[in-house]
């Protein structure tokens, strides 16, 4: 995919690159031959390569920022596609003579991510969809790890509104346009720029819906605006708030039907040229949900609700088969009309923290599964295949930088040990559309730590492992047990018992200011743990409103497991007691988000540009 450059990146290049020759022209006679290493050059060719090693470390140092900016897609919102595609160009734009005669790199053949995989070229063509549509693909072609949903929120234009398109937030100093600072220098090549607000979700790092200090790149997030005489400021982004609610990016109603219709267009366009029409009764109806709507882009914790036991039942009494089980292919529950958008479990991650795992789309495939298919196995391959690329990869990275600083200052190119110093630190695209795959696939921060974590892991017990890892096949029929647990029946013929069952409400979890999140972690604490939590940001359900313990004046939680289910009791100050089956942590979105606790002066607020031609 060819990369698109903003003109302040072109134009900074340019400019430094101009730089560059003036400053070598002032040093050099025009007769005058220099010495590097073994080789001799004249001015022009000295010249040359001073510019051919600046360009190649500005380009390492913009796919860098590129790929935390766009995570390997583009930005469709603002209807430019800008982005990038997530290869390592700057490795194929170096010119010949420069190129580390390495080939134990990455190829976007070896990562499927880029290159559609041989499975997921059999689901498109099963559906009778053409090699290229990839806008179904994202559950077959994640990468290296099945199950990994892809960060496509880019994509999702339609359900985007007008203010994701805009370049400036509104905040209480004025307008602002939020930029990437990695390096600390104020973007000084340009290549932090957003083409648009809704690139700030790819900077939620804990997928909560609020942009604020909990996530990673927060720190590393700036704002460009002007002072009342027109002229140029930079703060921090958090100097002019605490946090950005993602969800005022998102229309208020979204339209299901985005993807549907434009299979529908399709097929449209194949009965009029009299050949075989997609067939829409083999696709999974969640991945036009997934598809469409932006809010999947947000966690399950903040997004899902647990079933409570009565209307578990009701729901298999409602659609169970006369074999005891609940069938959920051919979209015979999760279809558009159905009011169900996915369903979540209870599993525990490579932390040992529980975590919900959505159900996948069920992929109908017309190849037999190999009857010596063990799911252990595929996930230990998985893992290990991502283990070995991501080290080559490394290695091979680290070698062009450790080729290029030597070359920056042999060649004696301006402010070599600036660049040098921002290249120790860089990764390649491919090394950072890895680390977030890592991150979703075990529920880890990607570290070299937790890389070699997960690695013994599987050494020690490979079936636990697996089991920890996303799940990377699909739950196909349910059973509800005597004894209140559910068996989850999964395409790779192996079974588990849940006590639960979450439903995804398609929203983030909100009621009035307070944005709420499962807190799972809760089930498994001692009751010392318990009390000890902040009772004004765990909160109880009540009336389809999430209600503080400080509001309910609750003294004191406790826990009790009653017919296999685990409940929470609420002790209050009037001796009362009430009983929850699930608590939640709760942000207070305008406590959060708007507060301010001094008075704004004049000084620190940032105005909109002044025109000085009028």
């Amino acid at each position: 995919m060819d990369i698109l450059l903003k003109n302040s990146y072109d134009i900074n290049v340019m400019f430094l690159k101009h730089k560059q020759e003036q400053i070598s022209t002032s040093k050099l006679t025009n007769n005058e031959l220099i010495k590097v290493g073994n080789e001799t050059l004249s001015k022009d060719e000295y010249i040359a390569r001073q510019n051919d090693l600046l360009k190649s470390a500005t380009d390492i140092l913009m796919q860098n920022s590129q790929a935390y900016l766009y995570k390997g897609g583009l930005d469709m919102v603002g209807d430019m596609g800008v982005g990038y595609g997530g290869q390592s160009s700057y490795y194929n734009n170096m010119p010949a003579w420069a190129k580390v005669l390495n080939s134990n790199r990455i190829t976007r053949e070896e990562y499927n991510k880029l290159g559609m995989s041989h499975e997921s070229y059999g689901y498109g063509f099963s559906i009778g969809l053409s090699e290229s549509s990839t806008r179904l693909e994202q559950f077959t072609d994640s990468g290296y790890f099945k199950g990994n949903k892809s960060d496509n929120i880019l994509e999702y234009k339609q359900n985007l509104n007008r203010y994701a398109k805009e370049k400036t937030i509104k905040t209480q100093y004025g307008d602002v346009e939020v930029f990437l600072d990695l390096y600390g220098d104020n973007d000084k090549l340009g290549i932090g720029n957003f083409s648009s607000n809704a690139l700030l979700f790819n900077f939620d790092s804990n997928a909560d819906g609020i942009l604020n200090s909990s996530d990673k790149l927060f720190s590393k997030l700036k704002v460009r605006g002007y002072d009342k005489d027109g002229n140029e400021k930079i703060a921090n982004l958090s100097d002019v708030t605490k946090g950005i609610d993602l969800a005022q990016f998102i229309k208020k109603e979204i339209n299901a039907d985005i993807t549907r219709s434009w299979v529908d267009d399709i097929n449209a366009s194949l009965r009029k040229l009299g050949r075989n029409e997609v067939d829409t009764s083999k696709i999974d109806n969640r991945m036009f949900y997934y598809q469409d709507n932006p809010y999947t882009t947000f966690s399950a914790e903040s997004r899902y609700q647990k079933i409570d036991r009565s209307d578990t039942k009701k729901f298999f009494d409602t659609y169970v088969n006369k074999d005891g089980w609940v069938d959920l292919r051919n979209n015979n529950i999760f279809n558009k009309d159905s009011g169900f958008n996915n369903f979540a479990y209870e599993k525990v991650g490579f932390d040992g923290k529980l975590k919900l795992s959505e159900f996948n789309p069920i992929l109908e495939s017309d190849t037999p599964k190999d009857k010596n298919f063990s799911y252990t196995g595929y996930q230990r391959s998985s893992f290990m295949k991502f283990y070995n690329d991501y080290n080559k990869e490394l290695d091979a990275h680290t070698k062009d930088i450790e080729w290029l600083s030597k070359n920056l200052k042999d060649y004696d190119v301006e402010n070599a040990d600036e660049y040098i110093s921002k290249l120790k630190d860089s990764k390649s695209s491919y090394m950072l559309a890895m680390e977030n795959e890592f991150k979703k696939a075990t529920g880890l921060e990607f570290s070299l730590s937790n890389l070699e974590k997960v690695k013994r892991a599987f050494e020690s017990d490979s079936n636990k492992a697996a089991l920890s890892l996303n799940d990377s096949d699909s739950v196909i029929a349910m059973r509800m047990n005597s004894n209140g647990t559910i068996t989850l029946k999964f395409d790779s013929g192996r079974e588990i018992d849940v006590r639960d069952l979450y439903t995804d409400t398609g929203r983030l979890n909100t009621s009035g200011d307070k944005r709420a999140s499962i807190n799972l972690e809760a089930k498994n604490m001692s009751k010392e743990e318990l009390n000890s939590l902040d009772f004004e940001t765990i909160a109880i359900k009540q009336d389809d409103k999430f209600v503080s313990l400080k509001e309910l004046g609750a003294t004191a939680i406790s826990k009790i497991m009653k017919n296999n289910e685990l409940r929470f009791l609420i002790h209050l100050a009037n001796n009362n007691i009430i009983s929850s089956n699930e608590l939640y942590n709760i942000s207070y979105l305008n406590h959060t988000l708007n507060s301010n606790d001094k008075q704004i002066q004049d000084k620190d607020r940032f105005y909109k540009r002044v025109d000085v031609r009028v």
